[in-house]
């Protein structure tokens, strides 16, 4: 197992129970992850949801983690991937004057680049939203630094794996099987 610190996606099937995500970021914390994204949701199937965490860290102390989360009766089961294992997107939204917006003359550009989108616009500020990479969302933010951001955020990192079926799924077709 290799020792070199990795950015490792950890994509976690529970029951949607109170206090699931404390208890997930306490088995971070007691590892010594720091979690660099999360996102949480219902997930494809009924009943199940999805805890997706980002943490930068060894395949070990990943593992390590892993094992403990599938420890707990209400976790159906944790996936983790590498970089290259996953397909990811985040979204990003920019709040930009809109008076520095028409007085610039080249947000079309921008946007083109980027393949961003405005999402509202009034007299007072543009919403500008972008799916992308991390390095998409902070490339868009950097230009858009020109104009005054006045306001940004950006989400956890949702992800597919880049096998065939949702593993989940066939998880709990082969301990049916049993």
């Amino acid at each position: 197992m290799d020792n070199t610190i990795k950015r490792y996606t950890v994509v976690i099937y529970s029951e949607n129970q109170i206090g699931m995500l404390t208890q997930v970021a306490n088995v971070f914390t007691r590892r010594s992850l720091s979690i660099w994204s999360l996102s949480a949701g219902a997930s494809s199937m009924e009943g199940i949801h999805t805890i997706t965490i980002v943490t930068d860290s060894t395949e070990k102390k990943v593992l390590e983690s892993v094992r403990q989360l599938e420890k707990r009766v209400d976790v159906v089961r944790v996936f983790y991937y590498a970089e290259d294992q996953v397909v990811y997107r985040e979204l990003a939204l920019y709040k930009i004057p809109t008076d520095k917006i028409i007085d610039s003359g080249n947000i079309e550009d921008i946007l083109q680049r980027y393949n961003a989108k405005i999402i509202e616009i009034n007299k007072t500020f543009t919403v500008i939203s972008k799916v992308g990479t991390t390095d998409e969302s902070q490339n868009l933010y950097d230009d858009l630094s020109q104009y005054g951001v006045m306001q940004f955020q950006r989400s956890g990192r949702i992800v597919v794996s880049r096998e065939r079926q949702e593993p989940l799924r066939d998880f709990l077709r082969e301990r049916s099987e049993l």
